[in-house]
């Protein structure tokens, strides 16, 4: 195996592990946002556009059927 091939694995893992590491530090900064909601009592007046469908995430379209 050639250092370039050797190299190019090593990054390949380092990417990996870097997106995994943002995917979990992502969740935790969502559940941390729905305590904060909750403990301020926050209601669906108080929270618009981007910040309900990040929440709500799949569900956005549950609770929010698109206009025909």
């Amino acid at each position: 195996m050639s250092k370039i091939e050797e190299a190019r694995k090593q990054l390949d893992e380092a990417q990996k592990q870097l997106d995994l590491a943002v995917k979990e530090e992502k969740a935790d900064i969502v559940n941390k946002m729905k305590q904060d909601i909750v403990a301020l009592k926050l209601t669906k007046g108080d929270l618009r556009g981007n910040a309900m469908k990040q929440l709500l995430g799949k569900d956005y379209e549950k609770v929010y059927p698109p206009k025909k």
